[in-house]
């Protein structure tokens, strides 16, 4: 094990105290071993006095959901001179090796070098599909094929991908960071990390690095919760407005998938709810705000 003084490791945490020292004792274990900092969104769940008792590196401070969070790591690790910061959730957990091989690979030109997220009961298997992307590294719209679920689904011999889902792992390299504004708080949950990777690409590039891994629960089946559908739908119109092309297009299709996700995950009754139902309002709202570019805390 080697110390890696460049680096602090930033786990941001609410209320999942055991899925937090699963994650805490893997990043103990790192070849390339970091400084640890985390950040508690006020957890309910005894996480501070525990924090207390294993004299980990900690800062309390209120919910303002994960975007928060990040903001604040990504500050502290600037503000305490570190070349980069290493961002990840409590639910998930790293390799070994993981920060070993991000550090071997990163470049002065990059960005952000990401783990790959995986499956941690299926590591063949990636937790969010890396979207098939256009030149701008923006996720094609019409096509026959969208997105790669699978290593076996790649293309063969690529150790890279030019593209990332935040912040499950992702090594920020904080010279080309401070060139560009931290994370929005005004999202909330959802879409936080898209804008975030969208300026840190007009910086420099932002990649998978496809042999370090980073293991997170199988979210495909997670019930959704009616705040999550408005702050999912709202922000995902901002984004697609704000950022990337055929912006009509997507946002219809935004709408489509947040109901056939609640249709495959909450039930189709529940889903059709969102429609013409008590739950319309969540959808409405959220196309509307979003179309307005409103970072409204409704919820």
């Amino acid at each position: 094990m080697t110390e890696a003084k460049n680096v602090l490791a930033v786990v941001v945490t609410y209320n999942r105290l055991e899925l937090l020292k699963r994650c805490v004792a893997h990043l103990q274990q790192q070849e390339a071993c970091p400084d640890l900092l985390i950040i508690n969104n006020t957890s309910p769940d005894g996480t501070e006095a525990w924090l207390k008792a294993e004299k980990l590196n900690f800062i309390t401070q209120p919910n303002g959901g994960s975007s928060a969070g990040w903001k604040t790591g990504i500050e502290q690790a600037i503000n305490r001179g570190y070349e980069y910061v290493w961002l990840m959730d409590d639910d998930g957990f790293s390799h070994p090796e993981a920060l070993k091989k991000l550090l071997a690979n990163i470049t002065p030109e990059t960005a952000i070098l990401s783990s790959i997220v995986v499956k941690e009961n299926k590591p063949d298997e990636f937790v969010f599909g890396l979207p098939v992307v256009n030149n701008k590294q923006q996720p094609v719209v019409f096509a026959r094929k969208r997105k790669y679920a699978s290593f076996a689904e790649l293309p063969q011999g690529i150790r890279q991908y030019p593209f990332a889902h935040l912040f499950n792992g992702a090594l920020i390299n904080l010279s080309l960071a401070r060139k560009t504004e931290n994370v929005n708080t005004g999202f909330f949950i959802y879409g936080d990390e898209v804008d975030y990777y969208c300026r840190m690409l007009q910086q420099g590039q932002v990649k998978y690095q496809l042999d370090a891994l980073h293991f997170h629960p199988d979210v495909s089946q997670r019930v959704i919760d009616k705040i999550r559908v408005y702050y999912y739908i709202r922000n995902t119109i901002i984004l697609n407005n704000r950022y990337f092309d055929l912006a009509p297009f997507r946002n219809l299709l935004t709408v489509g998938v947040a109901l056939a996700r609640l249709a495959k995950r909450n039930g189709p009754f529940t889903a059709l709810s969102y429609v013409v139902g008590s739950n319309a309002k969540y959808v409405w709202m959220g196309i509307t705000d979003g179309l307005s570019g409103r970072f409204i805390k409704r919820y």
